[in-house]
């Protein structure tokens, strides 16, 4: 019964996360937007496109193996998000800063989608948990939205200090999510265990 009542580190992930995302993204796309090129939108929206394709074949495929490195891409995509931020910040070149980033999402950030349906298939293994799951999810989503929305009214932050913000946001989901691999690998291994021995 004690796992009923256990509260779910994903959705605390999506909570916090989120809470960030809400006060600070939509605002930065708004200055980015600003400045940004129709052509570099436009070929943001490709790569991106591309990248789908390209890393959910793969992942279908080799899901197996590129599983494997997910905690790897988490941390990856923490380091290069402090460093764009710090580029963005230093140099004030948005157009450029939305370039990298979008290369940094094209590649980094797709795996670790791909391999969050991964987690989220093996966590919740099951179609009620992950029906639970999703439905719970989307409504700690909502929640959190409402929040940060009401936190970027008051608080009025400047775009370096949003940028700050995102980035760290961004970093607290890696490190739960790279727990979270961590709890789901160690349970797999003593599944694995136990049917071994029952063989």
């Amino acid at each position: 019964m004690k796992l009923k009542h256990k509260i779910d580190g994903m959705l605390i992930a999506t909570f916090l996360t989120t809470i960030f995302y809400s006060s600070t993204y939509p605002y930065i796309h708004k200055e980015i937007m600003t400045v940004a090129p129709n052509y570099v939108i436009a070929a943001q929206r490709i790569i991106n496109c591309i990248s789908i394709i390209i890393f959910g074949y793969l992942w279908n495929k080799k899901s197996d193996k590129l599983f494997r490195y997910y905690p790897v891409f988490c941390v990856f995509e923490s380091v290069l998000g402090i460093c764009t931020t710090v580029y963005a910040i230093t140099t004030g070149n948005l157009v450029s800063y939305y370039i990298l980033d979008t290369f940094v999402f094209a590649v980094v950030t797709r795996n670790i989608c791909c391999g969050g349906i991964k987690l989220r298939a093996l966590r919740y293994d099951s179609e009620e948990k992950r029906e639970h799951f999703d439905n719970n999810n989307n409504s700690v989503s909502s929640a959190a939205t409402i929040i940060g929305s009401f936190i970027a009214m008051v608080l009025h932050l400047n775009f370096s200090v949003m940028l700050c913000i995102a980035t760290f946001g961004n970093m607290i989901d890696n490190i739960f999510y790279i727990f979270i691999f961590k709890s789901v690998n160690k349970k797999r291994q003593a599944d694995s265990y136990e049917n071994g021995r029952t063989e």
